[in-house]
């Protein structure tokens, strides 16, 4: 599971990164990708996932329900796509 707290990332109670505007930063303080409305792109600048209807679609295939992620990424006031690309950039 992870937390947010205020613009922190945590798991299990470590702080794995932190927010800053559309950015993902990693604990070492990395970029490690960025959002845009609806897209979610790698430090790079390549497309890795994104938001449609109520599911986050990741590069590959792979969808996940918004509900089920929700619940794997928790707390804070973001929206789907800010808990969205913090799994796809982060991990879970």
């Amino acid at each position: 599971m992870i937390k947010i707290v205020g613009n922190d990332i945590l798991r299990s109670g470590s702080k794995i990164g932190w927010i800053e505007s559309n950015d993902i930063f990693d604990h070492s303080g990395k970029k490690r990708g960025y959002f845009t409305e609806n897209d979610i792109f790698e430090y790079s600048g390549k497309k890795i996932g994104w938001v449609l209807g109520n599911e986050i679609h990741a590069v590959g295939g792979r969808a996940m329900r918004l509900d089920d992620n929700r619940r794997i990424v928790s707390g804070g006031s973001y929206p789907d796509i800010v808990r969205a690309a913090i799994r796809l950039i982060l991990g879970e």
